[in-house]
């Protein structure tokens, strides 16, 4: 059996959200990560040239435009998923599995998209002006904004997904 980790046309993120199979799904987003975990190492590898001072502003276009495209997408389909919960009678879960606080017990799609999109365009900001530092570390906190932004919306998505199935 050959092991098709990075194959992301046998195994695309919208055969996994139709089917909603736990090996399916598991399979997307473990391709799907590696290819985007590759993608933004080979990018960064790319942008840090050796000869580069360490802590000379490197802000590389290509890699926001990367980060932001996972975390809106991600944002959406939990989005999506969300509102597919609420349809099915469920209600949005508190602190840390959920964002009650937030949205409410039974958010609708407009609450949810007015709320997520203030929250997605703050952290947009604040880490693309983290990542035109001139200090490293400092834009290492902006791409790390983006990453963990991307995958509370990730397993905010798989949460959701487990949810309608357990049915």
């Amino acid at each position: 059996m050959s092991q098709a980790w990075l194959d992301t046309d046998r195994v695309g993120l919208r055969k996994a959200v139709r089917c909603a199979s736990r090996e399916v799904i598991n399979r997307a987003l473990k391709s799907w990560g590696r290819l985007l975990l590759l993608v933004s190492l080979g990018l960064s590898a790319h942008s840090q040239q050796l000869t580069e001072p360490p802590n000379a502003p490197s802000f590389n276009k290509k890699l926001f435009i990367v980060e932001l495209s996972t975390y809106t997408t991600m944002n959406m389909l939990d989005g999506i998923t969300t509102a597919q919960s609420i349809h099915k009678g469920y209600v949005e879960g508190n602190f840390p599995a959920g964002s009650s606080y937030l949205l409410g017990r039974r958010p609708s799609v407009v609450r949810y998209a007015v709320t997520m999109g203030l929250i997605e365009t703050g952290i947009s900001i604040a880490s693309y002006r983290l990542q035109h530092s001139k200090t490293k570390w400092v834009r290492l906190v902006g791409h790390g904004l983006m990453i963990q932004a991307a995958y509370g919306h990730t397993d905010g998505v798989i949460r959701n997904i487990r949810l309608m199935q357990s049915q």
